[in-house]
């Protein structure tokens, strides 16, 4: 009885080691997989990148600034493959995204951040899509924006496929394209007696959308900016980010009257907004005049307005 027991056990033993050498086998071969003509057919390595964030040339990477990114995969025919959405940590942590695109050597990957539905309309992309067909435009009636532009960043890289298993990444540098618009207006006291009545600017001369280069297209918009009037009579704005442009127009409404354009300035120049720049400008109706103070995203500027 005993004999039988052992000889049994032997026997489970033996078939269990065999089991996990035919598994190890497949493990180890899963990689390296033989045709039928006896050739050799080694797995594709996918493709990978690390997101980088950037504004003005400056890599901002670690500020935290670029939240969920959406990745646009294109193969080597520019066919659209197939979209990834990573959230903060991918940047943040330096960490790889791995695309896959059976078939491609080559692949387009077109990156956005701060991408919302609620202000801007996205291209839905399908297979029967190609990468010239992606673009984004701000919600817009009768050539008026909906809703400010929301933080956003974008950045295209052209991979190779590696020949070999081993992956390795490539950066994806994403850069920041808006600009911030501060305004301020005084003198208003001193052309209007009364403090009553709604003010607003209106910003001209920008575009709607953005291609899947990364370049200004599509119609002309305007952007209404409420403004109030403090407890010194000077009347403000929210910082509002705005879609670049190299000469924007500046007007000021009082209860949907036109009371001051910034082109009949004395000192009239160009006011650009460029991407990753904070403009602010200073305009004052009794003197006709404009004060504009470019820095970059985010400074804190102390401005001591006096009436």
């Amino acid at each position: 009885m005993k004999k039988g027991r052992i000889f049994t056990n032997s026997l489970l033993s033996i078939w269990t080691m065999c089991l996990l050498a035919a598994l190890a086998s497949c493990s180890a071969d899963s990689d390296n997989v033989t045709d039928y003509t006896g050739e050799p057919i080694v797995a594709e390595a996918p493709f990978s990148v690390i997101l980088k964030a950037y504004s003005e040339n400056e890599d901002i990477t670690s500020r935290g600034d670029v939240k969920s990114t959406t990745l646009y995969v294109f193969d080597q025919n520019n066919d659209f493959y197939k979209q990834i959405v990573v959230d903060e940590t991918y940047p943040l942590q330096a960490k790889p995204v791995q695309i896959d695109c059976p078939g491609s050597d080559k692949i387009t990957v077109v990156a956005w951040s701060g991408l919302s539905s609620s202000n801007a309309e996205i291209s839905y992309m399908s297979e029967a899509n190609i990468i010239s067909d992606l673009q984004i435009s701000l919600k817009q009636n009768n050539g008026v924006v909906n809703n400010f532009p929301e933080d956003l960043f974008y950045g295209q890289v052209t991979l190779k496929r590696n020949n070999t298993k081993a992956t390795t990444a490539q950066p994806l540098k994403i850069s920041r394209k808006v600009a911030s618009l501060s305004l301020t207006t005084k003198g208003i006291l001193k052309v209007y007696d009364s403090k009553e009545g709604s003010f607003f600017y209106k910003v001209k001369k920008t575009k709607s959308s953005i291609n899947y280069n990364g370049e200004l297209t599509g119609n002309d918009v305007e952007y209404i900016i409420p403004a109030t009037l403090n407890e010194k009579g000077v009347l403000v704005a929210e910082t509002t980010p705005i879609l670049p442009a190299s000469n924007i127009s500046v007007e000021l409404y009082k209860n949907n009257e036109l009371i001051f354009f910034g082109e009949n300035l004395k000192n009239n120049e160009n006011v650009s907004v460029n991407e990753g720049e904070q403009v602010c400008a200073t305009f004052d109706v009794s003197k006709k005049s404009c004060d504009i103070i470019v820095s970059s995203w985010g400074t804190v500027i102390q401005r001591v307005v006096v009436e």
